[in-house]
């Protein structure tokens, strides 16, 4: 994604999930995705999604997800804009982080790092960490 994407003439948007297969897409993207995140008015918006699909090791996921040097204080402003959106919309928006199957065995560490990468979300119980098994199709808006 070269530019922000306007969602403000969506007014159904219930889910924006973002697919990441390399790391260092999640590193290209946190002014463009706090931009974007800055256009959602759709009332019914209620989950943003990361979706981790690449082959990742342990280690490179947690130092992306927590990287102080790459994404700086990002996190807290990703955190912020959702938690604003929360007080104008009325109503929840769930940060889910989605590992595939392999990761699973380090969730609980990956769990606690997210969740104080988060805190405004994390304190209203907003933030999930899933292990799934990914398929081709979706019922989501995917960026």
């Amino acid at each position: 994604m070269k530019h922000p994407v306007d969602l403000s003439r969506n007014s159904a948007l219930t889910t924006l999930e973002l697919r990441l297969v390399y790391p260092r897409d999640l590193v290209q993207d946190p002014p463009r995705l706090r931009k974007t995140l800055s256009t959602i008015s759709s009332p019914a918006f209620s989950e943003f999604t990361l979706r981790f699909e690449g082959d990742l090791s342990e280690s490179r996921l947690l130092r992306t997800v927590t990287g102080e040097a790459v994404w700086g204080d990002q996190w807290g402003g990703i955190d912020g804009k959702l938690d604003d959106m929360i007080h104008v919309i009325g109503r929840n928006i769930r940060l889910v982080i989605q590992i595939g199957e392999c990761g699973g065995a380090w969730v609980p560490s990956l769990r606690a790092l997210v969740e104080a990468a988060f805190p405004l979300l994390n304190a209203r119980g907003l933030v999930s960490v899933e292990v799934v098994k990914f398929s081709a199709e979706t019922d989501r808006i995917v960026w």
